[in-house]
């Protein structure tokens, strides 16, 4: 069974079936990484505030979704969902709603509507950091001196089994010491025969989301692959995911994890 350990408390996770994953185990599993990088509560907090603040008001017109919000609802996106539903029901059914909703919340009504997008897209975008060495540096010479080599970890063909575009909720970025192939096509097309890298370098970091996205390479990509004789590598080494999505949560505020595989 494998298990992601945060504050002591196990959540059942699925490791990716890949070459790179065997090889992460090997190195790091049961073993602790601290926070590198929190995730950015900034669009949480700002919502929550302004939710809390009025909603006295939102009961009093009957919003029963926006009066009724407690600390942890914000991160559900059924939850935000619902509350986006509400403000635009609210404003078709009834004229001139938004200014009298401006008014009672001294300005505030807009906000809301801002922070809630803002927020939705926080939780597909944003990422905590764990692992050792510097911040938020995913080339430290220091840390990975050991791999630090133009010394191929594994072959071309692993690379490319191993990767993807598709985001994980427990993602590790590459650390080559030139460019991958899609960053070499967005950077530097013409220059990847002297630059170009795909070692398979185990970093010290990982990067934990709250979904799972799944974003598509630029156009043309491809055919720059099939040019430069190239498999369509993806921009990362998908690790593993959470059974229960909510669980993803837990990586928020806790000072560090654990991913246990038996």
């Amino acid at each position: 069974m494998s298990v992601c350990i945060i504050d002591g408390k196990e959540y059942r996770i699925e490791i990716a079936k890949t070459p790179f994953a065997t090889e992460w185990l090997r190195l790091f599993n049961n073993k602790s990484l601290p926070v590198k990088a929190r995730y950015d509560t900034n669009a949480y907090e700002k919502l929550y505030k302004v939710l809390n603040l009025h909603k006295d008001f939102f009961k009093k017109i009957k919003l029963q979704s926006l009066s009724n919000v407690s600390e942890n609802d914000l991160w559900d996106r059924k939850k935000l969902q619902e509350l986006h539903l509400e403000i635009v029901t609210f404003q078709k059914n009834y004229k001139k709603s938004t200014e009298m909703a401006n008014i009672n919340t001294n300005n505030d009504w807009d906000y809301i509507h801002d922070y809630i997008h803002e927020l939705e897209q926080s939780i597909r975008s944003n990422t905590a950091v764990f692992g050792h060495g510097e911040k938020l540096l995913n080339h430290d010479s220091e840390a990975l001196a050991e791999n630090w080599a133009w010394d191929p970890l594994m072959s071309m063909d692993d690379f490319y089994k191993s990767s993807d575009f598709d985001r994980f909720h427990i993602n590790v970025p590459f650390t080559e010491l030139g460019r991958h192939p899609y960053e070499s096509f967005i950077f530097s097309p013409d220059t990847y025969k002297q630059e170009g890298s795909m070692l398979g370098r185990i970093g010290n970091s990982i990067e934990v989301q709250l979904v799972k996205t799944h974003p598509r390479p630029e156009k043309g990509y491809e055919e720059w692959c099939q040019q430069n004789g190239l498999p369509c590598v993806g921009t990362h080494f998908p690790l593993a995911n959470f059974v229960n999505e909510k669980d993803a949560q837990q990586i928020i505020y806790t000072d560090s994890i654990k991913i246990k595989h038996d």
